[in-house]
């Protein structure tokens, strides 16, 4: 069974009870109870991907928001997966439907046709959106690009009341501005906007005449920490980088783009990654190499193993949930030609354990310089 269907059994069978303006606490496990009922057998169910495929449905929901996440619910974990153990069932007190007349007012330039599929979104509040949206489609000929947080601003500033967790300019970016968006197959591009993502920190190397080696550094204490040692001429590895990036975790993903502002020629640029010994580092890496494929990225090797030599005794215990796959994990650690470090790196996967990026610092260099320091 698809997805959606499961969703149409869902909503058939837990809003019955459901009173206009009402919201109803389901239980998570009477919820995958009733999907798997609709397999008719459990083995169906598990062929379908079992409770990885009930946690798509559940997102679905969310995404849809058909289902709300309460604060105090506790979370549930199977395997790679967490839930919450409940959820409220979204009050239909809107859920009036469209009608006919309605869905040709706009159909002439917006597709409504998963709507018709979802009558509990057709509510006033989402049929004003769409009002906006085909309005500026009959005269987006003649607006210039700006912005996606501009457009978004300029969008809805007028509509009221907001119902919206996220402010007006913020929320065609949100994951519910984006849903609305996709609901209706409209692009960013039809909306003459584009998203504008916040430049990089860079720091130049002053003694070099063209940039070759780029580093990038998840931690900004790392990066000044790298900054100073270039000042001052004390780079400690062999290969001393012309330019240095603060990758702030993630965000280097949708950053680094405006490398191409910063060095027209990119072809003889090697780029090289270093960043905390946990399974969100070793992710931000492989993630960071896979949406960059015309640029030549690797990781700064010397850097874990500097950390796994002399930073081995400040590891910690990993307090957040991070996740990470078989395969990413392995695209990191063939980074890495070692045995040794392949082993360490892979002891403190198993054990649930990190080394932060902050054991590499100035005091601790100096205690223990590696034995390819600069001259």
């Amino acid at each position: 069974m698809k997805k959606e269907q499961i969703i149409s059994h869902l909503l058939e069978i837990f809003s019955q009870p459901l009173k206009i303006g009402s919201k109803k606490k389901v239980n998570m496990f009477a919820i995958e109870k009733e999907v798997i009922r609709a397999f008719h057998d459990i083995n169906k169910y598990q062929e379908a991907g079992g409770f990885q495929f009930f946690s798509l449905v559940i997102n679905q929901m969310l995404n849809d928001g058909i289902l709300e996440i309460p604060r105090t619910a506790r979370i549930i974990k199977k395997g790679p997966e967490s839930l919450r153990e409940w959820y409220w069932l979204r009050d239909n007190k809107e859920l009036k439907g469209w009608s006919i007349d309605q869905y040709v007012e706009v159909s002439d330039l917006l597709d409504l046709s998963y709507y018709r599929s979802y009558p509990f979104l057709q509510t006033e509040d989402e049929w004003r959106k769409i009002k906006i949206i085909h309005a500026f489609m009959k005269e987006k000929h003649l607006r210039s690009p700006i912005s996606r947080e501009e457009r978004s601003l300029q969008l809805f500033s007028q509509l009221s009341p907001w119902n919206e967790r996220e402010e007006k300019e913020k929320w065609m970016g949100s994951k519910e501005g984006k849903s609305f968006l996709n609901r209706l197959k409209v692009t960013l591009d039809e909306l003459v906007c584009y998203p504008v993502r916040e430049s990089f920190v860079y720091y130049k190397n002053p003694r070099a005449t063209d940039v070759r080696e780029v580093l990038v550094l998840e931690g900004l204490s790392t990066f000044n920490t790298c900054k100073q040692l270039i000042h001052r001429n004390r780079w400690p590895f062999k290969s001393e980088p012309e330019l240095l990036i603060f990758g702030a975790g993630f965000r280097i993903i949708g950053n680094f783009e405006y490398i191409v502002e910063l060095l027209p020629n990119l072809d003889n640029v090697n780029v090289r990654y270093a960043g905390d010994l946990d399974p969100e580092g070793y992710k931000i890496f492989v993630d960071f190499k896979g949406a960059y494929p015309q640029f030549s990225i690797h990781l700064a090797t010397e850097f874990y193993e500097w950390s796994l030599c002399y930073g081995l005794n400040q590891k910690t215990s990993i307090i957040t949930e991070q996740k990470i796959t078989e395969k990413q994990f392995a695209l990191f650690l063939s980074e890495f030609h070692d045995p040794e470090t392949k082993e360490l790196l892979n002891s403190l996967l198993h054990n649930k354990e990190r080394i932060a990026q902050e054991v590499f610092n100035a005091e601790s260099l100096a205690e223990c310089a590696p034995a390819d320091t600069a001259s």
